[in-house]
């Protein structure tokens, strides 16, 4: 695989992911996409077939080799998707103060009542719905557009009265933010989705409707279960999508136990009150930080640009706060699966990631508490090697960090704290070098000796050095570290000037 330059490759600190769907896999769009500055694509199991995903993939891993640059794959799992069946004709209109009912035996297709004063019965994709929702609960259908209250179940029937009315159609999704739901997290599907993400190339996998850590582990247990015959040496890494009241509950518990998190603010901005998700979107992003996980932030981020060529003021400000508050990822999600300027939003987004960046690296740029100063948590042997790093950083003003991180986890715990300056990361494993494209400020390289720093620093400083990054005298820190795993955590430090000799820190 021929590299690039490494200032060409990751364009900006922050990820870029991009969501697959037909307005991207038109011919070369793709690879524009790429060129734009997208290291990262999701793959919606919620939407399209197997074969079509795995087209997907094997188109992404072609562009992948072509253009010499890696690229990641997340899969997104569709989780309990609750959803109206299918409704004849255009759907069904409901006005406030209408009543509609389901019922558990409807299979559709539901039709619109021929007498008036007739109420709609519709049917549902998850049967226990007439059995959690009580009276004075919300049903929310197709994202809010239409509300129902609940008022009475009887008889294998819920009875709803409207309170805001619109159009029902098929197949729209059914929220239940009051319900206690009695739902197999993960479902079946879930299960075996995740052991195809396994044997086809997926790199990362995003999960719904998370309420607890136990989830989490199930579905690291399943991955484990299959290691030996997807040819995986770990677990694939788990994001942990935050999008219900309970999981907000036990934000950080469900954090700590993935291995990264989205604020999936589509859900959160149904499931919960529309005003609190900012506040929780902030403290998502805290605690991300403090459990030294890397955070998403999904949905909607440049909505407008499915239709129009420009974005809101507003949605550049939303883009430009999430990076400030800390986000290794901002996500595109309809703006690239089904959008009509797939190439120019992502386009839109590094530029806007770029002048965010470049504020904060700026003298008037605020950095949010991303100094990687040791605070509250940061007091164990690993975090205390971590803050050593970053004041060593800081004391000789270096211009990069490298670190040969063979699982991805040092370069991973390093790029917590720092805001500006770049981390080369080695590591012997292409799977590895795709998971750290999720980390804030890392490149990632394939190296697959094992080197010393004295190796690590030559092939650094020659890489650097290329692409102008480096001049004499200019400092450069590397970072050989031992396993976490072991029970001794030490890291080799050594600081080297470019043109001089080498200076042990």
């Amino acid at each position: 695989m021929a590299a690039q330059p490494l200032d060409d490759r990751i364009p900006s600190r922050t990820a870029i992911i991009a969501t697959l769907g037909p307005a991207t896999i038109r011919q070369g769009v793709l690879q524009q996409v790429i060129e734009a500055g997208c290291r990262i694509f999701r793959l919606n199991f919620s939407h399209g077939e197997l074969d079509d995903h795995r087209q997907n993939i094997k188109d992404v891993r072609s562009l992948e080799k072509q253009l010499g640059i890696p690229l990641a794959i997340m899969c997104d799992l569709p989780g309990p998707k609750i959803r109206v069946v299918e409704v004849a004709g255009d759907g069904i209109q409901v006005e406030a103060g209408e009543e509609v009912i389901f019922n558990r035996e409807e299979k559709g297709p539901c039709e619109v009542p021929d007498e008036i004063g007739v109420s709609p019965v519709l049917g549902c994709t998850w049967q226990g719905l007439v059995d959690c929702v009580k009276p004075g609960d919300r049903v929310l259908i197709n994202d809010g557009a239409v509300r129902l209250l609940a008022t009475e179940s009887t008889d294998g029937r819920l009875h709803c009265r409207v309170t805001s009315g619109g159009l029902i159609t098929s197949h729209k999704g059914v929220n239940l933010p009051d319900s206690t739901l009695d739902i197999e997290v993960p479902t079946p599907r879930d299960c075996e989705l995740v052991s195809w993400a396994m044997q086809n190339d997926v790199d990362l996998v995003a999960m719904s409707f998370v309420r607890s850590p136990v989830e989490i582990e199930s579905i690291r247990t399943i991955m484990k279960q299959g290691l030996a015959q997807s040819g995986h040496e770990r677990p694939l890494p788990i994001i942990a999508k935050i999008e219900v009241p309970p999981a907000v509950a036990a934000a950080e518990e469900i954090i700590a136990a993935a291995d990264g998190v989205m604020v999936a603010r589509g859900d959160l901005g149904v499931e919960m009150d529309l005003a609190q998700v900012p506040v929780i979107q902030k403290r998502l992003l805290s605690i991300a930080r403090s459990l030294d996980r890397p955070c998403i932030v999904a949905t909607q981020m440049l909505q407008s640009m499915v239709e129009s060529p420009v974005p809101t003021r507003a949605e550049a400000s939303d883009v430009a706060n999430a990076i400030f508050d800390g986000a290794d990822a901002v996500m595109l999600s309809g703006e690239t699966a089904i959008g009509d300027y797939p190439v120019l939003a992502v386009e839109t987004m590094q530029r806007i990631a770029h002048e965010s960046e470049e504020w904060m690296d700026s003298s008037c740029g605020v950095c949010n508490d991303l100094d990687g100063s040791v605070s509250g948590h940061a007091v164990d042997d690993t975090h205390a090697l971590v803050a050593g790093i970053h004041s060593t950083v800081k004391a000789v003003h270096a211009k990069c960090i490298v670190v040969f991180s063979e699982w991805g986890t040092w370069s991973r715990l390093i790029s917590r704290g720092i805001d500006s300056v770049p981390i080369v990361a080695y590591t012997p494993r292409q799977s590895v070098v795709r998971q750290m494209l999720l980390c804030r400020g890392v490149i990632p390289e394939r190296m697959e000796i094992v080197p010393d720093d004295a190796i690590l620093s030559r092939d650094a400083q020659h890489r650097l050095a290329d692409v102008g990054w480096l001049k004499d005298g200019d400092a450069i820190i590397v970072v050989l570290g031992r396993p976490l795993e072991e029970e001794c955590h030490s890291a080799r430090i050594t600081v080297h000037r470019f043109g001089d000799g080498i200076h042990q820190a």
